[in-house]
């Protein structure tokens, strides 16, 4: 993995990404590794999930979960960052993304919810 932060490279990677657990994993592994870049990381999937074709916004869903899940442990910078742009996200996909997407989201916002409660208010 690069030692710098690369805004272009991330750009490049979200356009790539699918719904395979190997796209998601490995980008979300790149994400977490630059995790003091927190911020920039977000502002950048949000920009791309809003570009990004309809049927490839449930892949950024599922790559904001797999960074909430799994940097966790690492500290609060994403639960801080995606907490401001991931209710506008979801309420995209269920309202735009149709059964499937519904569906998604329905799974994803307990998962969410899960990981907000647990490490962001069980440890302000």
């Amino acid at each position: 993995m690069s030692g710098s932060f690369n805004g272009q490279a991330l750009v490049d990677k979200l356009t790539k990404l699918n719904n395979g657990q190997q796209s998601i994993e490995t980008l979300s592994h790149w994400c977490i590794f630059h995790r003091k870049k927190a911020k920039q990381v977000v502002e950048t999937w949000q920009q791309q999930f809003y570009c990004a074709p309809r049927d490839q916004r449930i892949s950024f869903l599922y790559l904001a979960n797999d960074i909430l899940q799994n940097s966790r442990w690492k500290g609060l910078e994403f639960i801080d960052e995606f907490w401001k742009v991931i209710p506008g996200a979801l309420s995209d996909v269920f309202n735009n993304g149709g059964e499937i997407g519904r569906s998604t989201v329905i799974r994803l916002v307990s998962n969410i919810e899960l990981y907000i409660h647990i490490f962001y208010f069980c440890h302000v």
